[in-house]
C-alpha cells in the first residue's frame, strides 16, 4: 500500500509538473509574421506590439515580413505552422477579404488561422480632391447622383481596403462610382492630391497629413466615432449612413489547434500593454485607436467581418485578376 502511494503521489506531481510546463509560455522566442514589407502601418503596429509583448512577457518576439499575394504567403506560412504559439501572424482586415477573392487557396484564412485578439483599429475617411465642389457626405452623395458613373474612386488595387470601402460605399448610398485601381496606395493617393481622381476612401492616418494642404477634403469617417488625427470630422453615423463603416484593424492569430493557454498568454500580454499609456500613446501616433477584444470576441468579430466582404465582393461581381 505504501508502494502504491508513493506511485500514485509521483504521477499526480508529473501531471502537476507537465500542466505547469504546457502552460509556461512563451519559453524562448516568438516569430510574429508580417504580410507585408517593411514601413507601413501593419509592420509598424506589429514592431511596436512584439516589443511591448517582449516587456510584459521577458522573451523575444521577432517580427519577419513576408509580403506579397495580398497578405496570402504570411497567412500560409501562420496557416500550416507547428501550432505551439511560435509562429504567429500579425494580423489585419485583409484576412477577411481574400478568401473570397482567392477561392482556390491551399489552406483557409478563417478556419485554419485562430485570433487571438483584436488591440487597434484605424477607421477609414472619405477623402476628395478639393476641388469636388461638396463639403458633407451628404453631399457628396447627392453630386455622384446626379453624375452617375462619373465620379471615379481610387485605390491600391482590386480587393484592397480601399476598393472594399469605395464598393461599400455605393452600396449603403446607392451611388454609382467608376473604380480606377492603382498599383498601390501611394500612387492613388498621389493622384488624388493632383486632382487625377476625385476620391479615395482609406484608413485616417493616410489621408490626415494632407488636409491642411489645400488640396483634400476629408468628409467622414466611415465608423462610429470620431478619431484623434482628425477630430472635427463628423462620422458616417453622424452623417446618416450607419453603414458606411469600414476600419482596418490589428491583431494577433495562431494557427488552428494553438493551445488555448497560448491564445491566453498572448492576450494577458496584450491587456498588460493596453493598460500602459505610454503603448497607447504609440498606437495614436501610427494613427491607430487602441482596441480590447478577447479571443472570442475576435473570432466573432472576424466571422462577421469575413461574410460581410463575401456578400459584398459577390454583390459587386469582383474577379481577381
Amino acid at each position: 500500500m505504501h508502494t502504491l502511494t508513493k506511485f500514485l503521489l509521483s504521477g499526480i506531481f508529473l501531471a502537476a509538473f507537465s500542466a505547469h510546463a504546457a502552460n509556461d509560455y512563451p519559453t524562448h522566442p516568438v516569430t510574429v509574421v508580417v504580410p507585408y514589407a517593411p514601413g507601413g502601418t501593419t509592420d509598424i503596429m506589429a514592431r511596436i506590439t512584439a516589443q511591448a509583448l517582449m516587456e510584459s512577457t521577458g522573451q523575444s518576439f521577432v517580427v519577419e515580413n513576408k509580403g506579397g499575394a495580398s497578405g496570402t504567403i504570411a497567412m500560409g506560412i501562420v496557416a500550416t505552422a507547428k501550432p505551439d504559439g511560435y509562429t504567429v501572424l500579425s494580423n489585419e482586415m485583409t484576412q477577411t477579404i481574400v478568401p473570397s477573392l482567392f477561392p482556390s487557396l491551399s489552406f483557409d484564412p478563417i478556419k485554419d488561422i485562430k485570433g487571438v485578439s483584436i488591440y487597434a483599429e484605424a477607421p477609414y475617411v472619405l477623402a476628395v480632391n478639393a476641388k469636388l465642389p461638396v463639403k458633407t457626405l451628404k453631399e457628396f452623395v447627392e453630386y455622384a447622383k446626379a453624375r452617375p458613373g462619373d465620379v471615379n474612386f481610387a485605390s491600391g488595387g482590386v480587393g484592397s481596403g480601399p476598393h472594399m470601402a469605395g464598393e461599400l460605399l455605393k452600396s449603403v448610398a446607392e451611388i454609382e462610382m467608376t473604380h480606377i485601381p492603382y498599383k498601390g496606395s501611394g500612387p492613388a493617393l498621389n493622384d488624388l492630391l493632383s486632382g487625377q481622381v476625385d476620391v479615395l476612401i482609406t484608413a485616417a492616418p493616410t489621408a490626415a497629413p494632407y488636409v491642411n494642404s489645400g488640396r483634400i477634403k476629408v468628409l467622414a469617417v466611415a465608423h462610429d466615432k470620431r478619431v484623434s488625427s482628425l477630430p472635427d470630422v463628423p462620422t458616417s453615423v453622424e452623417a446618416g449612413f450607419p453603414d458606411f463603416r469600414v476600419a482596418n484593424w490589428f491583431g494577433l492569430a495562431v494557427p488552428k489547434n494553438a493551445p488555448e493557454h497560448v491564445s491566453a498568454a498572448l492576450f494577458e500580454g496584450l491587456k498588460k500593454a493596453l493598460a500602459k499609456q505610454a503603448f497607447r500613446d504609440k498606437l495614436i501616433a501610427a494613427g491607430a485607436e487602441p482596441v480590447t477584444m478577447s479571443p472570442e470576441e475576435t473570432d466573432r468579430f472576424i466571422q462577421s467581418e469575413a461574410r460581410k466582404w463575401s456578400a459584398l465582393i459577390k454583390k459587386a461581381n469582383i474577379v481577381n485578376n
